[in-house]
């Protein structure tokens, strides 16, 4: 993790199944795993709100350790959560070197964290909420701080290149990487984000830090 951020307080609340028993969210189902029916039940997405408060951790920690120009996104307001997810806001994060990754957090009124980072790059935040998933906030929590701190420590790779996509993050516990075709994104975004990784000579490098600060 990143010397000076600071994940924000929360607990994990008991919630009630149906049968009104006590229970929560992570160690649900043990080897058994889940009853078919929980695949299609998000019986408490509210547990998910503290991702926001962690959003709001990391842009600020961000702001106060990287040379960085955080603004409003009002085109990701637009664009983001049009399909998918309402976003409440977004803010958008550009470092000062060229060849550093931008990023764009989003506020989702699921609730829940979209972050889009580098040429291409989207992620949902948690992925899924079902049921039978069983994520807790703090599990989810995790993955956003991995992808945030990774993008401005320089861990997100893209590829772009003859209409096929893909992206690999490194994180402090492994990696996770995907490749696909691209045609789910537009004609002229795909041709910009091929010009632009082009043009890296070593893939995204780490953000430049504001004079005086360090990294762990």
């Amino acid at each position: 993790m990143t010397a000076g951020y600071v994940r924000p307080t929360f607990t994990e609340p008991t919630y009630r199944d149906e049968h009104g028993e006590p229970f929560t969210y992570g160690d649900r189902w043990g080897m058994a795993g889940p009853p078919e029916d929980t695949y299609s039940r998000d019986s408490h997405p509210e547990r998910f709100a503290p991702l926001h408060d962690v959003a709001d951790a990391l842009v600020a920690h961000l702001v106060a350790t990287y040379d960085v120009e955080a603004v409003r996104d009002d085109a990701a307001l637009a664009d983001m959560g049009r399909d998918v997810q309402p976003l409440l806001r977004a803010v958008r994060l550009v470092p000062a070197a060229a060849d550093a990754a931008p990023l764009t957090v989003g506020w989702t009124d699921y609730p829940g964290v979209v972050v889009r980072a580098g040429a291409l790059f989207e992620g949902w935040l948690p992925h899924c909420g079902c049921d039978a998933c069983d994520e807790t906030a703090a599990t989810v929590a995790g993955q956003v701080e991995d992808l945030v701190l990774g993008v401005a420590r320089g861990r997100l790779q893209e590829t772009a290149s003859a209409g096929a996509v893909g992206h690999r993050l490194d994180t402090d516990d492994g990696w996770s990487s995907s490749t696909g075709d691209g045609s789910h994104v537009p004609a002229a975004r795909l041709r910009e984000a091929e010009r632009r990784l082009a043009a890296l000579s070593d893939g995204w490098q780490p953000w430049p830090l504001r004079a005086g600060r360090r990294t762990g």
